[in-house]
């Protein structure tokens, strides 16, 4: 994937290289890149251009370098969108019915999408987010990256750069706000069943090349979402003291 360095300006064609891997969809948001020694050996450069290639890529919002030296690829759209809109949503919960809105509606056409062509490769990866899925279902686990992951990698599969990137952006907006949802939506134990069944319907639509009804299934899963959070939060409207 990644090719050796010989340019004078080390770290910039660091960067460039970077840059045009997410271009082509070598990288994709979510992907995890060799730890830092490893990385320096097969780009064939010293560590030092290579932090500081890796510093102005996390300052351009490109990667987030985690503790123990974990590097991974973030969406090209989540500095310029992640911290106004966590803002807006932190602020009044009712922007998290807008930001549904838009779900569904890029998710019903990136499942669509997906249908038609998701490589068997990333029908795979859409397999084992799913098994894991109902496996924390079975366990009682609530697991909201797993969540977020099978809604990015319908998204992935779509075989669209800008809208794997604003997908990614999307639902690490949603996912920044998801723990008082997820809280809510959750008070009905039956719910975490009926999303896990809404999701393996979604995969299973995609496996089977039927486009409408996996758009169908994706649209009904964020409909479901939608109403179940309206439900409790009018619930716990009407039984806060001053109604």
């Amino acid at each position: 994937m990644f090719k050796k360095i010989n340019s004078k300006k080390i770290s910039d064609e660091i960067v460039e290289q970077f840059r045009d891997l997410l271009g082509k969809r070598s990288l994709k948001p979510g992907d995890e890149l060799p730890p830092e020694r490893e990385l320096s050996e097969i780009l064939g450069v010293s560590r030092s251009p290579l932090r500081e290639a890796l510093s102005t890529l996390q300052a351009m919002g490109l990667v987030e370098i985690k503790p123990r030296s974990k590097i991974i690829v973030k969406s090209a759209a989540v500095k310029f969108v992640e911290d106004p809109l966590s803002f807006l949503i932190a602020e009044n919960i009712e922007r998290i019915f807008e930001l549904l809105e838009i779900r569904r509606q890029m998710e019903s056409w990136a499942a669509y999408k997906a249908t038609e062509k998701a490589t068997k490769e990333e029908i795979e990866v859409l397999r084992e987010i799913v098994q894991r899925d109902q496996e924390n279902f079975n366990r009682g686990i609530d697991d909201p990256k797993t969540d977020a992951d099978f809604h990015v990698a319908i998204s992935t599969a779509a075989h669209n750069t800008l809208f794997s990137h604003l997908t990614a952006s999307c639902h690490h907006l949603l996912w920044s706000s998801q723990k008082v949802a997820r809280e809510k939506i959750f008070r009905k134990e039956e719910n975490r069943l009926l999303i896990c069944q809404q999701h393996l319907r979604i995969f299973e639509a995609i496996v089977d090349g039927d486009k409408t009804t996996a758009s169908r299934e994706a649209r009904k899963h964020i409909n479901f979402v939608e109403e179940e959070l309206r439900k409790t939060l009018k619930e716990e409207s009407r039984l806060r003291p001053d109604h």
